[in-house]
Parts: structure tokens; sequence; C-alpha cells
């Protein structure tokens, strides 16, 4: 299945999806993806979006409809075991929310590990590195669903690995001026990081509803 784009409406709440079904090769232009910087070197492998740190540089975004009010997007990941420990402290982001130009929120972070694991997530509402990390390490190789909010009133995002609802656990982003900007793109980023590690993303879903990403939603 390609990108599909829905209009944003009275009953719409999934504004844009993709499974990556794409012959193995360049993402660019299937389903809609440009690139807003770097190199034509974005990949599809098996199904999956492969965002590569290192010496691939292409960044890519895909349109969808604006709205008012949260902006989710959720996705399935994990990263490749490279058979090296952790080295360095930096984190580097690799999927974002962004404007009609170049301002990203809800920016995913690839962060060091705490414990014993090998890595974990953090989230950052407009900065370069993360404001808040997930607290419990994760695990090479193992695949994680990730949701992602944008409150686009109050200007503030949030992070939940694996969740069921709405509820905690949650990581925060930094609270912000209000008002936030409007989201009318999903992005993925590739750069250079201690480790360049290579991260594969899947079953990607941007919705302004709740039901449309967590099993379970409040009821009014």
């Amino acid at each position: 299945m390609a990108l599909s784009l829905i209009a944003s409406g009275a009953n719409a709440a999934v504004l844009a999806s993709d499974d990556f079904s794409y012959a193995d090769g360049l993402l660019v232009p299937q389903g809609g993806w440009t690139y807003h910087s770097g190199n034509d070197d974005f990949m599809i492998v098996s199904g999956e979006a492969v965002i590569e740190h290192g010496t691939p540089s292409g960044d890519v975004n895909v349109l969808f409809t604006p709205t008012t009010g949260m902006v989710y997007f959720s996705f399935d990941f994990s990263v490749d075991d490279l058979g090296a420990p952790w080295a360095g402290t930096d984190s580097e982001y690799f999927a974002h929310f962004m404007d009609s130009g170049y301002g990203y929120r809800t920016r995913v972070d690839i962060v060091p590990p705490s414990g014993g694991g090998d890595f974990t997530l953090g989230v950052a509402t407009s900065g370069g590195s993360a404001d808040a990390t997930w607290a419990t390490d994760l695990t090479y190789g193992v695949d994680y669903h990730v949701v992602g909010s944008y409150n686009q009133d109050a200007n503030i995002s949030r992070l939940w690995i694996d969740p069921v609802g709405l509820e905690p656990p949650y990581i925060m982003g930094a609270d912000n001026d209000d008002p936030g900007d409007v989201m009318e793109k999903f992005g993925m980023r590739q750069s250079d990081s201690s480790l360049n590690e290579i991260i594969r993303l899947d079953n990607l879903i941007i919705a302004d509803a709740c039901e449309d990403v967590f099993e379970t939603c409040p009821t009014v």
C-alpha cells in the first residue's frame, strides 16, 4: 500500500499513512515523499524505511492536510545491532513533525542508554536535542511501537513507547510559549552520530484523533 492522504474534515482523522510496501530502492518520489535536504540516498529495504546515520544524508518529508489542536504520529521501529557497544554521548533525532518550512516539532531522538540496555529514546518539543528521555533502556533488533503528539495550541510534545492508551507512562518535551505552530509535514532525518546507528521504520500513521493511534481513548 502506498501512502494515502485523506482530507481533514468533520469525520476525517487519519491524515496520512504509509506501510512502505515499495520495491527495494530509493524512497523518493514514491508515495509523495520529497527531500528537504541532503542527497538522493534515502532507501526502502524489505518494506521498511531505512534511516542510516553516517554517510547517507538525505532527509525526507511527506505532506498532510493541516488541522487544528492535537496531531499525532505513530510508527514501528527497530535499531540494528551493529555488533558494537554504544560509543559517545550524543543523541540524534530521526523523526519529527514539520511546519510549512523548517520548523521541527516532536523530534524523536536515539539516546545513549542509562542502564544496561542498548539505547533509549528522547523527545524534544522544538529543540535539537531531547528535553526528556524514556527511563527504560531498549534493545537492538527488537520492534517497538512509538506514538508522538504535538499540541498545536499549547506548544508541547509527548512520546509513548508501546502504549495502550493516552495514560502514562509517557515523556513530555519542553512546554514552550503558547500558541504553537501549525504542522503539515512528517519528516525523517539521516545524520551523523557517534555510533551511526541504522533505524528501520514502518507502519506510519499521522492523525488528529486519539482513536487512530491508540487502542483505548477517553470517552466523553
